[in-house]
């Protein structure tokens, strides 16, 4: 599969254009939302947050990874996926840096981060920064439901992925 750079983050050939509509438009909190590496077309979107700038979904949530989950055994299926919702593209799930991406239905509105580092039945979840790697914190509250730039892939060989 071919890929297309946007700074440190690629997408699938096949799957830029659903990118480009994953990311665009993030509603009326736009101005507080920027491309991420280097501000390209089309590139994931990154938001000033209290804990940091992380990358979010075209509505501007923050999207977070479950740790030890990686995109060959994903742990967070059932129930896990009402309280975390995956982050889709084209049909897909988002993969960074070789791990499944979700939202939090917690985070009710653009730019909270209520999820970052909750520790629940499912394991610890982390805010991923606009390099797309985890952001670790102290002590994890509990209940609720590494490399300098992001690998991506899309599963199947398909799809789109930042």
């Amino acid at each position: 599969m071919s890929t297309v750079g946007i700074g440190k983050l690629g997408v699938g050939a096949a799957g830029a254009v659903a990118l480009v509509a994953l990311v665009a438009g993030c509603g009326s909190k736009s101005s507080a939302v920027k491309p991420a590496a280097g501000g390209a077309a089309g590139a994931p979107k990154t938001m000033s947050t209290s804990i940091g700038t992380v990358l979010v979904d075209a509505s501007g949530r923050t999207v977070y990874e479950l740790v030890g989950d990686s995109a060959a055994n994903q742990t967070c299926t059932g129930d896990c996926l009402s309280a975390w919702p995956p982050v889709t593209a084209n049909g897909s799930q988002v993969i960074v840096n070789g791990h499944p991406e979700f939202t939090f239905t917690g985070d009710t509105a653009a730019g909270q981060t209520t999820g970052q580092n909750l520790t629940n039945k499912w394991g610890r979840w982390l805010a991923l920064d606009a390099s797309g790697n985890p952001i670790s914190a102290p002590a994890a509250p509990t209940g609720g439901g590494s490399s300098s730039a992001a690998k991506t892939t899309a599963p199947g060989g398909g799809g789109a992925a930042f």
